[in-house]
């Protein structure tokens, strides 16, 4: 198949979405690029790849993997904007994988329940990570926070503020370090909440869920597979019955923005809340490009940003080495 077929397969298609302006996406694809930089393995990694974003980004700290249970994460500062951007790292070692299928809910004391294999990676990180951040808080204030991160990264970030693990995110701070923004991007991240949801730690929370194209791992989790379902009773298998009902109960934070980054068209579009079921359901990773466009977020953030431009961010950075 040619490429425009092939982007053309089945992907959805979402109806009266409106389309963000460059403007809009300058910071999704800040966060976008910093989500792929958490992928790297040295601080010098980090910082090479910040200097091609501009003179006014500067490394905080750079915290790699150290165990079983943790996170790698990053913290920069942007000074032009006034922002304190926290990237966490998507899965790239054997402890995530095992994060990743650590499937079953876990509830919190505030009564919100998360995938507990996020959970229980975003609180090894927590302590560290709210000490950087508080820190830098103090003594440089920044007007906005941003959290961010690419697949199992954006999970990270969406759990560490919907269970509250940066007080001075959920405004529990006091109110000379707590910014006055909070944000949240994430790109083809899983749905990291269960069930009902009270949501009190993301109030202050605006946060903004990015999928391209046919990418199935937003959509593996909270999707109703009656097919599924129905086959596993006919075998008998309640156990795996009561799975699927499990891995259905997730969800993406419904306060968010859900947008659509488009491969064949090259845009970005908002998707309609009555829309967003049938753009997040599973059947629509049913296509042959599913896993490359898990690895498209930059490129597709810098083509929606900039139709035509020159050599990309990406391109620069990367090299051979892929991109996200």
């Amino acid at each position: 198949l040619s490429h425009a077929s092939r982007a053309e397969l089945s992907l959805p298609r979402v109806d009266g979405g409106e389309r963000l302006s460059p403007a809009e996406l300058e910071a999704p694809l800040l966060g976008a690029r910093l989500s792929w930089l958490a992928y790297a393995e040295k601080r010098r990694e980090v910082e090479a790849g910040l200097a091609l974003l501009g003179s006014g980004m500067e490394l905080v700290r750079f915290s790699p993997q150290r165990d079983s249970r943790g996170a790698q994460w990053l913290v920069a500062r942007d000074a032009e904007s006034g922002t304190l951007w926290v990237a966490f790292r998507g899965t790239a070692s054997l402890a995530d994988v095992v994060h990743d299928l650590m499937a079953a809910p876990e509830q919190t004391g505030a009564g919100d329940a998360f995938h507990s294999g996020f959970l229980r990676a975003a609180r090894a990180a927590a302590e560290e990570l709210r000490e950087v951040v508080e820190a830098e808080l103090r003594v440089r204030p920044c007007e906005r926070l941003a959290l961010c991160g690419h697949s199992l990264g954006g999970a990270l970030a969406m759990t560490l503020l919907g269970a509250g693990l940066l007080p001075c995110a959920s405004g529990d701070a006091g109110a000379e370090d707590a910014p006055a923004e909070v944000l949240a991007f994430t790109y083809g991240s899983p749905a990291a909440f269960h069930g009902q949801l009270r949501g009190a730690a993301m109030r202050r929370v605006r946060a903004q869920s990015f999928v391209f194209g046919a990418d199935a791992v937003p959509r593996l989790l909270g999707s109703e597979v009656p097919l599924l379902r129905a086959a596993a009773l006919s075998l008998g298998g309640k156990s795996s019955t009561g799975a699927l009902e499990t891995l259905g109960g997730y969800a993406h934070w419904p306060g968010g923005e859900l947008v659509y980054l488009d491969p064949a068209g090259g845009c970005a579009r908002r998707v309609p809340r009555a829309q967003r079921d049938r753009v997040l359901h599973l059947h629509r990773a049913v296509h042959p490009d599913a896993a490359a466009h898990h690895k498209c977020y930059v490129r597709g953030l810098e083509r929606a940003a900039a139709p035509g431009g020159g050599l990309a961010w990406w391109q620069m950075v990367l090299g051979e080495r892929g991109e996200i």
